[in-house]
Parts: structure tokens; C-alpha cells; sequence
């Protein structure tokens, strides 16, 4: 399937971006790149054409991604894309075409063919100067020593915390991404306890990567992480090329081991897994940008990720405000639907296990308390589709041989035996939950023996 990007030669954006757009012809689809540019150029200039380039190139690869429908494909599943994108120095990007051909393909389970072209009009002009009056601003923290990505979750909340704890001197910029569905108050509002607690040593900069008009034609969405990711090189590059990229993510959801098979290829998401990053660093390499992307949670649980967590006032403190749901907006069935969190979801699952083993479990601050029996293991909707994949590989009781198997059958590892370990820990704390708070349903389900009254 061609996909054509166009650049308008005679008009931009009020901010000086070009507009940019997307046309697919074979199934008659045009959309607008949607990137409101002030915020990071007020924040972080244009640090080179290169960190322009990706930033573009990953926000149209979002923008694929979410106008072209899976159901197209013959597999329902895999599509085949086949585009050329404007850049300032394409013989450059040419020599790494392959990489960003393998990262996004593990990423999306799509087949990339991907070429490029001199961009025809720049992609940022600078807009002649208005005139207004000065407001008062807070005051910026200066230069960061380091970037953290800030979706809005648990994991970036305890990796940005702990990044400000280890080093006094550390200057963190939280890097949050938002489109029409996004977590930008989520983040927003943790952000402002953090900054009270560390005044002038973090900031927030939250950009919105979307399209125009609005509504999505697919919803599986596995291209983000790119997205984030390019945004945080951006923001690092502009502080200097020794500034590195921090992207928490627990080990257990980075690998996110296939629960069953039908979960073994690119239905499981894998926006931090260990082969990406190899992959995204080896396009960094080749595109000569030195910032290095580091996650810091990689070989620790999530339950070990709060425990661990360098600050525990402040996280028990603002735990209940962050966000782990993937079902965020599925809430018409939920039985709370003030809630956050759906509870069902596998992100859901992974996180009260974790907090139960922290002691901050509450199965009232989610939408549906599975624990409780709200939800049925025989619901006849997805809804308990997670947790029926959880509670089955609890009970086939996988040797750490079976694991690390699972893991390879993703994609190959070095560090085998620490991501096994990672993830036989992992389930070791869903299976404390469900011991402790399950129905004898579910604990029967995930091969649990109950305790004797």
C-alpha cells in the first residue's frame, strides 16, 4: 500500500512549521500531520536538522498507523506500507533505512519499505516576531542533565522521581506526549506535586502529536513509542549530545512474554521492549546523534519499582493520581466510573499486583475490582480476556526453560537469564494478589490453592 507525503510549498503553520500531509489512494484517505510546534521550539529551538527529521518522520509513521485501518490487511492484521519521507539529508537517512525498517516493523507488526527525499520547502521557518505584552512566567530550570519520558504512568513516575533522588544536582526534563485520547492532565497533575517537591530542578513539556480531522481510523496504535521516543532525542539534543534519554518501563511489561499463543506475534505490544531499543540505538548510531536512550526499570518488577522508589513519601502520595489503563475510555460497563484505571486490562492486573505487594492496594480505585468476582472469568465480552490469560499461565506453572523460550520466541536477547528472572518475579506478584484477594474462582483458574480458614 503506497502512502504519499505532501508539503504545502506556500502556506504554514502560524508557528512556522510546514503543514504536512498524508494521502493513502488506495483506500482514498487524506489526513494533516498535527503538531503544534510553539511549546518545544519556545522550549528547545530547532537543535539540528537531523533531530527535526526524526521527529517529523516518527510523527507521520503515528500518523500511518492510525489512518489505515488493520481490517484492510489480508490477515486482518499485518499491512504493508510503502512510503518515501522528506528529509534534509536523505543520503544520510538512506544509510539506515533498514534499521528504521526492523524497529518499526517489531514495533507494529507491519512490513515497512521505506525510502526518502530532499525535503522541498524547510520543515521550520522561524515566524516574524509579533508584538505583545510580557507576561509573567515561572521561572525554567535551565539546561537539563537529563530527559525523562512522562506518559502519565506509574513506571515514569517512579523513574523520574528516582532520577531527581539519586543525583542533587540532576536537572530533569519531563518529556509528555498527548493526542485527542491522551493522558495530558494526568500528567499535568503529577507533575505539579513533583515540581513542589523539586522546584527548578524538573520541568515539564508536553506536545501534542496528532492529525487532522480527528478521528482515527485504527485504534491498535503500537507506533507511539516512536513518537515519545524522538520527542525526548529532541528535547535531549537541544541540552547537549551527552544528554541521555530515560524511557522507565518495568522489565515485566518491557519484554510482556506472550501469555498464550495466539499472543505470541504482534498483538502483544512492545512500545519498550529490549530488541526496539536495540534496534531505535542502531538508528541513532547510523544518523550520528550521541544521546543515548536508557531504561532504568528494565530488570526490576513493578512492584519493585515502588518499593525500591527513592522517595516514598512523595509517591504514596500521588500513586493514586497516575495512570496505567489501556481501557481508559471503555468505561459505559465499568461499576466506578470515576476510576482511572479499568482494573482488568493486563496493565491494570500488573499494577495492583504490584501495589499489593508494596501494601497500596485498593480494589476500589478501579473501575471494576476483579478480585471481588466483579467481572467474570466467563464474561462473554473481552472484557476478561487479560484476565483469563493471566490466570492460564499461572496455572501451566512455566519453568524458567519455558520462559526464557517464550521470551526468544519474541525476538532474540542477550541477558536471557536476567529478563526470565524478571518476569518469573513478576508473576510471582500477580500470584501473591490473587493468594491473597482473589475469589475462589479465579484463584482456582490460576492454579492457586487456597488457604485454610
Amino acid at each position: 500500500m503506497k502512502v504519499e507525503i505532501h508539503l504545502a510549498s506556500s502556506r504554514r503553520q502560524s508557528d512556522g512549521l510546514a503543514l504536512v500531509g498524508v494521502r493513502v489512494p488506495d483506500i482514498d484517505v487524506n489526513y494533516d500531520l498535527d503538531l503544534p510546534f510553539k511549546g518545544l521550539y519556545t522550549r528547545c529551538s530547532v537543535p539540528d536538522a537531523k533531530a527535526l527529521d526524526f521527529l517529523i518522520t516518527a510523527s507521520l509513521c503515528y500518523v500511518i498507523d492510525k489512518i489505515v485501518p488493520r481490517k484492510n490487511a489480508a490477515d486482518n492484521w499485518t499491512r504493508k506500507f510503502e512510503v518515501e519521507f522528506p528529509v534534509s539529508d536523505p543520503k544520510l537517512w538512506s544509510s539506515v533505512a533498514g534499521d528504521l525498517e526492523t524497529a518499526l516493523g517489531f514495533l507494529t507488526g507491519d512490513i515497512w519499505q521505506i525510502s526518502f527525499r530532499t525535503v522541498e520547502t524547510p520543515f521550520f521557518r522561524r515566524p516574524r516576531a509579533r508584538r505583545h505584552v510580557r507576561s509573567t512566567l515561572v521561572p525554567r530550570m535551565g539546561t537539563a542533565t537529563a530527559v525523562c519520558l512522562f506518559s502519565g504512568g506509574l513506571d515514569s513516575l517512579t523513574g523520574a522521581i528516582d532520577l531527581l533522588e539519586r543525583d542533587a544536582a540532576a536537572k530533569v526534563l519531563l518529556i509528555g506526549h498527548y493526542d485527542a485520547a491522551g493522558p495530558k492532565s494526568q500528567q499535568e497533575n503529577l507533575f505539579a506535586q513533583i515540581a513542589k517537591q523539586y522546584p527548578l530542578r524538573s520541568e515539564l513539556l508536553q506536545t501534542r502529536v496528532s492529525h487532522k480531522p480527528e478521528a482515527a481510523l485504527e485504534s491498535s496504535l503500537r507506533s507511539r513509542s516512536l513518537v515519545f521516543m524522538a520527542l525526548g532525542i529532541y528535547a535531549a539534543r537541544s541540552s547537549g549530545s551527552e544528554v541521555s534519554v530515560y524511557a522507565p518501563e518495568n522489565g515485566l511489561i518491557a519484554i510482556n512474554v506472550p501469555l498464550t499463543p495466539s499472543r505470541a506475534g504482534s498483538c502483544s505490544t512492545r512500545t519498550m521492549h529490549p530488541y526496539f531499543l536495540s534496534k531505535l540505538a542502531a538508528l541513532l548510531t547510523g544518523l550520528e546523534i550521541k544521546n543515548k536512550v536508557v531504561n532504568p526499570l528494565e530488570l526490576k518488577t513493578k512492584g519493585e519499582c515502588i518499593i525500591e522508589c527513592l522517595n516514598q513519601p512523595l509517591l504514596k502520595s500521588v500513586v493514586k493520581a497516575s495512570v496505567s489503563c489501556s481501557h481508559g475510555t471503555r468505561r459505559q460497563n465499568w461499576i466506578r466510573k470515576d476510576s482511572d484505571n479499568c482494573g482488568y486490562c493486563m496493565p491494570c492486573l500488573f499494577r495492583r499486583a504490584a501495589l499489593h505487594v508494596a501494601g497500596l492496594d485498593l480494589g476500589r480505585n478501579y473501575g471494576i475490582d476483579v478480585c471481588a468476582g466483579e467481572l467474570p472469568l466467563d464474561d462473554d465480552g473481552d472484557s476478561g480476556n487479560d484476565l483469563r490469560a493471566v490466570a492460564d499461565f499461572l496455572s501451566a506453572r512455566r519453568t524458567a526453560t519455558e520462559i526464557a523460550r517464550d521470551i526468544r520466541s519474541v525476538a532474540p536477547l542477550s541477558q536471557i537469564n536476567d529478563y526470565t528472572a524478571v518476569v518469573e518475579r513478576g508473576f510471582n506478584e500477580i500470584r501473591s494478589l490473587f493468594r491473597d484477594k482473589a475469589t475462589p474462582t479465579i484463584q482456582r483458574a490460576a492454579g492457586i490453592k487456597q488457604s485454610k480458614p
